[in-house]
């Protein structure tokens, strides 16, 4: 579904906007981190937080990847989120491998295990059912 232009610029970020329903109150939006699993997003939180108890609501979301630099370019991904429980620890470990640039060391797992089960994580994933894509383009001259 998504164009390799797309996805390659999916693949290049990881940092979002994630937006979902709430109930009888306006969407809300959150800054969150996440890693590319195919199409999908992948996104690690709590099971506490308002965007898990939204996401088994309403599945519903969206997501806006930004591109800090001129032209501003951005992704807006409108798809079904759904909430993971198995599998948290190795999404977290790539998650925070995104983050840094390098691999999690093996070593740091057993910190990580001890931390999703302390903090009961859990991991949104989001299939894109449409996109909205302003892709980089060429600036002119100035």
């Amino acid at each position: 579904m998504l164009s390799a232009e797309a996805l390659n610029f999916l693949n290049a970020h990881r940092l979002c906007v994630f937006g979902y329903a709430r109930e009888d109150k306006p969407p809300s939006l959150s800054p969150v981190y996440y890693v590319m699993d195919g199409e999908d997003l992948l996104i690690s939180t709590m099971a506490s937080r308002a965007k898990t108890g939204a996401v088994r609501r309403n599945a519903q979301v969206s997501l806006c990847v930004l591109h800090e630099e001129p032209p501003f370019p951005f992704l807006t991904v409108f798809g079904r989120a759904q909430v993971e429980e198995t599998g948290v620890v190795e999404s977290i470990m790539r998650i925070r491998g995104a983050i840094r640039g390098v691999p999690v060391p093996e070593s740091e797992r057993p910190a990580i295990e001890e931390q999703a089960r302390r903090e009961e994580r859990v991991i949104l994933r989001v299939t894109p059912e449409s996109v909205y894509f302003t892709p980089p383009r060429p600036q002119p001259p100035r």
